[in-house]
């Protein structure tokens, strides 16, 4: 199930970017996911829910594209 290595990427990815610019918490976290990366969107929800419980992502809002010919890619997150 390699949805909860994309969302381990993902929380690293928002590691970085918090360590970066002081934020409080994650409100939106925007995902273009391709039809082509095998990633399942309800697995990978149930995972980005997992992983971030107790952490700034939780309660954040996941919104998943689903472009026809792509892998994943971070497209924004919303930070307070």
């Amino acid at each position: 199930m390699h949805e909860i290595a994309v969302c381990q990427s993902l929380l690293e990815q928002a590691m970085t970017a918090r360590d970066a610019r002081s934020f409080g918490r994650v409100v939106r976290v925007s995902l273009s996911v391709g039809r082509l990366s095998r990633v399942e969107p309800d697995a990978l929800r149930h995972a980005f829910d997992l992983l971030s419980r107790d952490t700034f992502l939780e309660g954040a809002d996941l919104r998943i594209d689903r472009p026809p010919g792509d892998g994943w890619r971070l497209i924004e997150m919303e930070v307070k």
